[in-house]
């Protein structure tokens, strides 16, 4: 199966220290073999740097200037929340009784030289991607009032795109938006040229490792 196991012991958690985790497993957890964590970071902060922290003047002469001609992104403070499918690393139970869960494969936050963000955008960010894990964020350009549930974020802005959830928070909703689907679709490209380059590719094997 096109699954790694992961070292956390959580459904939805993280492995940087200082971070709180939720739903607790006893079980290991397998995750897509092609997609790592840090995999995700380089999306991560590729998007930021292209949309955040742009150099005023890149090695190709391109200015900020001509980009904020047209988008100007309130701040430079965000949280990124990626989240894949993850399963029990178990196969006892009968198939097809494998179920898949929502793991935290990545988080980070950029807080433009500050001590705390301006408002709680890690907790909204988390927020939102079980939101759209679940489908309870239509992933276009609002909320969904009547899915709403005690404690959810009101506020849209990540995409669910490919089977993985990638949210964004610190900004308006749509740059949110682009900067999680930038990770998004880096991740999928990222996942595609390693498995083109992964033994199990260039063997044809029928089942991988």
């Amino acid at each position: 199966m096109l699954l790694n196991k992961l070292s956390s012991k959580y459904i939805l958690g993280s492995k940087k220290e200082g971070v709180k985790t939720l739903t607790k497993t006893t079980k290991p957890l397998l995750t897509p073999k092609f997609l790592t964590a840090d995999m995700a970071e380089v999306a991560a902060y590729t998007a930021i740097e292209t949309i955040l922290d742009q150099p005023l003047v890149d090695q190709t002469g391109f200015t900020q200037t001509r980009l904020n001609r047209y988008l100007q992104p309130k701040r430079k403070q965000c949280h990124i929340v990626v989240l894949v499918p993850g399963m029990v690393d178990d196969f006892t139970e009968s198939y097809p009784n494998w179920p898949v869960q929502p793991v935290l494969l990545y988080e980070v936050s950029n807080l433009d030289g500050a001590e705390k963000f301006e408002a709680p955008f890690d907790d909204i960010a988390r927020s939102k991607a079980l939101q759209l894990w679940t489908d309870r964020n239509d992933d276009r350009t609002d909320c969904i009032p009547h899915l709403l549930f005690p404690g959810d974020t009101p506020y849209w802005g990540g995409v669910k795109r490919r089977g993985i959830v990638v949210t964004c928070s610190g900004v308006e909703p749509y740059n949110d938006k682009l900067i999680s689907g930038m990770v998004a679709d880096l991740l999928v490209a990222m996942s595609h040229a390693a498995w083109k380059a992964s033994p199990e590719y260039k063997e044809g094997v029928d089942f991988l490792s």
